[in-house]
C-alpha cells in the first residue's frame, strides 16, 4: 500500500469496513489513522438494513496494519471521487453566494488545518473540541457545523467543498418530483383559485414518470413530428394499458383524466431532462444538422500547406437572364456558372460560364480556363486581362469536388490522363467546401444590384424576381462583368484574420491575391505546369472537322489554317473525297479551334466568309441555327404555294404558244425556214416592222440555194450581213 495521504478516498471491503472512506487525519509517529465514511459503493444493499451502518461523516480509527492487510488481500483500493464540477462554479457565484461561502470558510477554518484536526482526534478521538471552537468563533449552531463537516467529508477538505449549491434547492427549472411527502408542484388551477371543486384532479409527476417519458421521447421522436404529436405517441405507448377490439379495429381505452401527465408536464419534463442540443438534433435530420447546424470543427484551410495544393470547384445557376449576341431580341435563359477557388488563399483562380450542364463536359472547360494561359482565356472571352494572381494558377495537387458530374467514368479518365487527384465530399455535404458556396452568394449579391434582369433567389417568396424582358446582357457581357467581380474580390476581400506574424513582418496585404503571392514566395505553394496540347486534348470540347472540297467546316462554320493550305487538304477532298478530322473547341468563342496532327496541335481561325462573327459563342450559334430551322416548315409552305401558282402560269404560257404555232402553220403551206434562217429573222424582229409569213419567205429566198457543195460558213455570214444591212437601210429611209 502506498503512503496514506490526507484527503485521499479509499474503497474498503473487509474487517468491518465496507464502502467509501476519506482519510481525515494521518497523525505523524502513530500507527493508526482516522477515516470518515462517505457512502456505500454497492448502494447499501449489504449494509442498508444493518443497525450498525455508519452515518455520513462518522469517523473510524483504523490501524495502519489493518489497512496493509486489506491491501494485501485486495480489499483496499485508492480511488478518485469527482464532485460534479462543484469546484468550477466559484467564478459563477453571485454576491449572496460569495458572502455565504466566505462565512463557511471562516467557520470551518480549524477543520481545514490538518495539524489541528490531528491534535483534536488524538486527544479526544473526536472532533468535539473543533466544533466548540467553530461555534464560539461564529454565530452558527452545532448542527450547521456538523452539516458543513459532512460536506468536507463528501467533497474533500478544500474550500471548494463549501461552495453553496443554491442551484440544487428546488429553484425554477429544477426537477421536483412528487413523492410520499411532496405534493404536485406548480401553481393552483383556476377552479381551485375560485374555490370550486375539481372534477379531475391532475396528479403530479414522479421520478418514474420522468424516466418513462424521456425514454419514450427518445424512441418515438422524429423530425417531422410536432411536440403535440410526440406527446400523443408517448401517452399511448406508456400509459394506455387497455385496448378494445371493435368493428374498425383495435381501439385504445384512455386512462382517467388527470391520472397521467398532461402536455405541459410532458414538455417540462423533456426540457429539464434533455439538453437543448439533443432536442435540436431530434427536430431535424442528421444530414441537415451537419450541413447547417453543426459546430465549427476546423477552418477551411486546416491541413492545407499553401496555395495551389487544394482547389474547390462548384457550379450554380446564375441569377440573371441573358440575351443572344446574334439577335438581342432573343432571350437565351439563365447561365451555368462554375467557380474554382484556392482553399488556402481563398482566391478565385478560375471561372466559366455556359448555357448547358452541369456536366463533366462543361466542368472540364472550367478547368481549362483555370489551368491554361490566362491571357489566352481573356482573348477568347474578349475581356481585358489584369495581372492579379502572380504566378498564374496551374494544376493543383488535389481538386475538391461534389459527388455530381465529377463522380463519373469521364472524370476518372480525365484525371488519369492529366494526373489530377479528384477528392469527393460525402453526399449532400456542400458545407465541407463552404468557401466556394459563399463566393457564389457574393457574386449573386453584387450582380443583383447592378445587372438589369438579375434575380435575387432569396427573395422569391416575396415575388421580387426580375422580369426576363428586362435583361440586357449577352453571355460575353456577363463574363466581362463576372471577371470584374473576380478581380475586385481577389484584390480587396478582407482576410485580416489570416495574417500571421510572418505575413505582417513581410507587409502582406490582407487580401486573397497577396496571400497567394506570399505563399509562393515563402515556398509553400504548389504549381504543376501541363503542356497546352495535353490541356486541349483532355479538357476542351471535342468535335469533328469536315474536310470538303469547298472548305473546312466545324459546326457548319468555315475555318482556315496554314497546315491545311500546305498539305492541300481541300485538294485531296476534291480528288479523293472528303474526310473527318478531330478538333478541339472552346464553346465560349467561335474565333478559333485546335486540330491535332502528327507534328502537334495546330490552331485554325474562323474564316472571314464564315456565317458567324468571331465573338459569337458556339451556344449562341447553335441557338441561331435551331431558330432558323424552326421556320423551315413555314418556308416550305410558302415555296409550295408559289410553285403551284407559277405552274399554272407556265401552263397558260405553253397553251398560248401552242395555239399561235398551230394558227401559223395553218396559214403557211409553203416551204419551211431552217433554224439558222429563223434565228436571223428573230434578230430582225426587234428593228424591222412586222412582216407576214409570205413576205418573210420572199425576202429570204430571192435565190435558190445550191443543192450541192453549200457555201462555207463565212460566205453565209457575209450574205446575211448584207441582207440585214439592206433591211436596216430601208427601215431608216422609211
Amino acid at each position: 500500500m502506498d503512503t496514506l495521504t490526507f484527503n485521499a478516498v479509499l474503497r474498503l471491503d473487509g474487517h468491518g469496513l465496507h464502502g467509501f472512506y476519506r482519510v481525515v487525519a494521518v497523525p505523524p509517529r502513530r500507527w493508526d489513522c482516522w477515516l470518515a465514511f462517505i457512502g456505500f459503493f454497492d448502494d447499501g444493499t449489504r449494509e442498508a438494513n444493518s443497525t450498525a451502518a455508519p452515518n455520513l461523516g462518522s469517523l473510524s480509527q483504523v490501524s495502519r496494519a489493518t489497512l496493509e492487510a486489506m491491501d494485501q488481500d485486495g480489499d483496499l483500493r485508492e480511488v478518485r471521487l469527482d464532485s460534479h464540477g462543484k469546484s468550477h462554479r466559484a467564478a459563477e457565484l453571485d454576491e449572496k453566494s460569495l458572502a455565504l461561502w466566505d462565512s463557511r470558510q471562516r467557520v470551518m477554518e480549524p477543520f481545514l488545518n490538518h495539524e489541528e484536526l490531528c491534535k483534536s482526534l488524538v486527544s479526544t478521538s473526536g472532533i468535539g473540541p473543533l466544533v466548540r471552537t467553530a461555534v464560539e468563533r461564529s454565530a452558527c449552531g452545532r448542527a450547521t457545523v456538523y452539516k458543513l463537516w459532512r460536506l468536507l467529508c463528501t467533497h474533500g477538505f478544500t474550500p471548494a467543498a463549501l461552495i453553496p449549491t443554491f442551484d440544487q434547492c428546488g429553484a425554477p427549472g429544477i426537477p421536483r418530483p412528487m413523492n410520499g411527502t411532496r405534493l404536485k408542484a406548480g401553481s393552483k388551477t383556476l377552479r381551485r383559485r375560485l374555490g370550486e371543486p375539481e372534477p379531475f384532479i391532475q396528479r403530479g409527476i414522479t421520478e418514474e414518470d420522468r424516466v418513462k417519458m424521456v425514454l419514450h421521447y427518445r424512441r418515438l421522436a422524429t423530425p417531422k413530428d410536432s411536440m403535440r404529436l410526440i406527446y400523443d405517441k408517448v401517452i399511448e405507448a406508456a400509459y394506455v394499458t387497455r385496448y378494445v377490439e371493435g368493428t374498425s379495429g383495435r381501439e385504445p381505452v384512455m386512462p382517467p383524466q388527470g391520472s397521467f401527465p398532461n402536455q405541459r408536464q410532458f414538455r417540462h419534463a423533456i426540457e429539464v431532462q434533455t439538453r437543448k442540443i439533443e432536442r435540436a438534433l431530434r427536430r431535424t435530420t442528421e444530414g441537415h444538422f451537419k450541413r447547417n447546424r453543426r459546430g465549427l470543427t476546423a477552418p477551411a484551410h486546416h491541413g492545407v500547406v499553401g496555395p495551389g495544393h487544394v482547389y474547390a470547384i462548384d457550379s450554380t445557376i446564375g441569377d440573371v437572364h441573358l440575351r443572344s449576341s446574334v439577335n438581342p431580341a432573343w432571350i437565351i435563359g439563365r447561365p451555368i456558372v462554375y467557380l474554382i477557388v484556392d482553399i488556402w488563399s481563398t482566391a478565385i483562380v478560375g471561372f466559366y460560364v455556359c448555357l448547358s450542364g452541369p456536366s463533366w463536359d462543361t466542368a472540364k472547360l472550367s478547368l481549362f480556363s483555370t489551368f491554361s494561359d490566362p491571357r489566352l482565356v481573356a482573348e477568347l472571352w474578349g475581356y481585358d486581362y489584369v495581372d492579379v494572381l502572380t504566378p498564374s494558377p496551374g494544376m493543383p495537387f488535389k481538386l475538391l469536388c461534389d459527388r455530381g458530374e465529377y463522380l463519373s467514368a469521364a472524370a476518372r479518365g480525365t484525371g488519369r490522363l492529366l494526373a489530377l487527384n479528384l477528392s469527393f465530399n460525402p453526399a449532400y455535404r456542400p458545407d465541407l467546401k463552404g468557401m466556394v458556396e459563399v463566393l457564389h452568394r457574393i457574386a449573386k449579391d453584387v450582380q443583383y444590384a447592378f445587372i438589369p434582369g438579375a434575380i435575387n433567389a432569396r427573395r422569391k417568396e416575396l415575388e421580387l424576381k426580375a422580369n426576363a424582358k428586362e435583361s440586357v446582357m449577352t453571355m460575353r457581357d456577363y463574363v466581362k462583368f463576372l471577371y470584374s467581380v473576380v478581380v475586385e474580390y481577389n484584390l480587396f476581400a478582407d482576410r485580416s484574420h489570416r495574417l500571421t506574424t510572418e505575413m505582417m513582418a513581410a507587409n502582406v496585404q490582407p487580401n486573397p491575391a497577396s496571400l497567394w503571392r506570399f505563399g509562393f514566395e515563402a515556398g509553400l505553394g504548389y504549381r504543376k505546369t501541363v503542356p497546352f496540347e495535353q490541356l486541349a486534348s483532355g479538357l476542351l470540347q471535342q468535335a469533328e472537322m469536315s474536310v470538303r472540297r469547298n472548305g473546312l467546316f466545324v459546326e457548319s462554320l468555315r475555318y482556315e489554317g496554314a497546315i491545311a493550305t500546305d498539305q492541300k487538304w481541300t485538294e485531296e477532298a476534291r480528288n479523293f473525297g472528303g474526310s473527318l478530322r478531330p478538333a478541339y473547341l472552346f464553346p465560349g468563342s467561335a474565333s478559333r479551334i485546335w486540330v491535332p496532327d502528327s507534328d502537334g496541335l495546330h490552331q485554325f481561325d474562323l474564316s472571314r466568309t464564315a456565317r458567324a462573327m468571331p465573338e459569337t459563342t458556339l451556344d449562341e450559334w447553335r441557338d441561331s441555327l435551331m431558330y432558323s430551322r424552326l421556320e423551315n416548315s413555314d418556308r416550305e409552305y410558302r415555296r409550295l404555294c408559289a410553285a403551284a401558282t407559277n405552274l399554272i402560269k407556265r401552263n397558260d404560257i405553253v397553251k398560248q404558244a401552242r395555239a399561235r404555232v398551230e394558227a401559223a402553220e395553218e396559214l403557211d403551206a409553203g416551204d419551211k425556214l431552217n433554224a439558222r434562217e429563223a434565228r436571223a429573222l428573230e434578230r430582225l424582229h426587234g428593228t424591222a416592222p412586222e412582216l407576214s409569213v409570205h413576205e418573210q419567205t420572199n425576202l429570204l429566198s430571192p435565190v435558190e440555194p445550191e443543192p450541192v457543195n453549200p457555201a462555207p460558213c463565212g460566205t453565209y455570214e457575209e450574205t446575211m450581213n448584207a441582207v440585214f444591212a439592206s433591211m436596216n437601210e430601208e427601215t431608216s429611209n422609211s
